[in-house]
């Protein structure tokens, strides 16, 4: 029956399953899945009836060699055997579309509109359920906490994520507002003011505060990049969220923020004391027996305990790790002051769980595709045009920014975050394609 299907039609079902993404997100990791293997099926069937044959290049090769070490990790610590081999979905997901987009298969202008729009509906969402209490659907804001804080979360109820949603999909509504009003007249700067000041405003009522950091940092870059035609508006809109912060904001929000900044300050210092305390075995079984010196040891955000945590699991399994999603049962079996699933950071979550080995191998794919895009550039900068170069730079700082090494962070291997990260990656092998000599050149801002 799905072979009577044609290549066109084909084509359509994939790049709707592609724009779909967000939305899977939003209703969980069912459908997350669902359309991972939906993308690998009907992208399976459309490169079988074009009778294409399957190529693989360095990069895949190289993550292709990351699942194997989170296999033989779980193998060898004997945890979660099949689930470290299902993370493999993500690999077949990686080739398929790594073929697909050498034919050319993706539709990036109909992906980054829908990621926009979807992007822009969250944001309005949460900033409207933030000021009434209740979303456009009519659910309640959800209160965390000991003390019950109020934190609008949108669509997402129970889970505090949106911040993060709208800063991962944001990326794609920053080009879109900026792609829509090119004029840089006043009206129209002060509009892609006010639109990109909307969405740092949701963003910050969230009460995530790395996303809000990130977010920030991606404007600066963006504007930097295109100071011509963009860095203005930018400015303008870190003007009007100012204004928000001072006129509107809560107490608890500017304290949230504030405690993040004075935490982030003495990070690195504090991780490496609480390093130091664990690995004195005297000192750190006195702070796990006393109820008050465990409180001190994780005090402020409690990052720099995680990241102890982190280093001192991983100095039992150097090389190999512990496996596939151990590490809450490591904090248990060690009775650690906190049991947690995940170190909160990328880098150290692979780590921990691929040992030395993985985490080499996750750095040195990182080095090559970074390679890639500067070769890429440095060929085709003068042949690129404006729009194709724009949705690279996006691609490309939305990458950058999802391994930006000293951010705290979900876990690596979470459905959602590895595919966000695939998604992330398709869309940036979509733009490094050999691009036609004979278009004309550009003026570059």
């Amino acid at each position: 029956m799905l072979l009577k299907i044609n290549l066109a039609q084909l084509s359509l079902i994939i790049n709707w399953l592609f724009v779909f993404f967000p939305l899977s997100f939003v209703a969980g990791n069912l459908l997350i899945n669902l359309n991972l293997v939906l993308i690998i099926i009907f992208g399976s069937i459309y490169l079988i009836k074009k009778n294409i044959k399957i190529n693989f290049d360095i990069l895949i090769v190289i993550f292709f060699l990351f699942c194997i070490t989170l296999i033989i990790s779980s193998i060898f610590n004997q945890i979660n055997i099949p689930k470290a081999f299902l993370y493999l979905r993500f690999l077949v997901f990686y080739i398929i579309c790594f073929n697909l987009v050498k034919e050319k298969v993706f539709d990036v202008d109909k992906i980054f509109y829908f990621y926009a729009i979807i992007a822009a509906i969250i944001c309005l969402d949460l900033i409207f359920q933030h000021f009434m209490g209740y979303n456009m659907i009519g659910l309640q804001i959800h209160k965390f906490g000991t003390i019950q804080k109020e934190v609008a979360t949108s669509f997402f109820q129970d889970e505090k994520i949106a911040g993060s949603f709208i800063q991962n999909f944001g990326f794609y509504l920053a080009f879109i507002i900026f792609s829509k009003f090119k004029k840089n007249n006043f009206y129209s700067i002060i509009l892609k003011s006010f639109l990109i000041s909307l969405v740092s405003v949701s963003i910050f009522i969230s009460f995530q505060r790395m996303p809000m950091i990130i977010w920030i940092f991606f404007l600066t870059i963006y504007g930097i990049i295109y100071f011509k035609s963009k860095l203005l508006p930018i400015l303008l809109s870190f003007a009007i969220f100012a204004l928000f912060i001072n006129n509107f904001s809560s107490k608890e929000i500017v304290e949230s923020y504030e405690s993040f900044y004075n935490n982030s300050k003495i990070i690195g210092s504090r991780t490496f004391k609480s390093y130091s305390i664990m690995k004195d075995e005297k000192i750190w079984e006195e702070v796990k027996v006393d109820p008050k010196k465990a409180e001190y040891f994780e005090r402020g955000s409690g990052h720099a305990s995680l990241f102890a945590h982190a280093f001192y699991i991983w100095g039992d399994s150097k090389i190999l790790g512990i496996g596939y999603k151990n590490f809450y049962n490591k904090t248990r079996e060690k009775k650690l002051t906190r049991e947690t699933t995940h170190p909160h950071n990328y880098y150290l979550d692979v780590m921990v769980s691929t040992g030395l080995l993985g985490l080499i191998i996750l750095i040195g794919y990182l080095i090559i595709l970074f390679m890639k895009v500067i070769n890429f550039l440095k060929i085709n900068i003068k042949k690129i045009n404006h729009k194709k170069f724009d949705i690279l730079i996006v691609a490309c700082i939305n990458f950058i920014i999802f391994f930006f090494p000293i951010k705290s962070s979900g876990s690596f291997f979470t459905t959602s975050n590895s595919t966000y990260m695939m998604i992330t990656l398709v869309i940036l092998l979509s733009q490094l394609q050999k691009v036609n000599s004979k278009k004309r050149l550009f003026k570059y801002f």
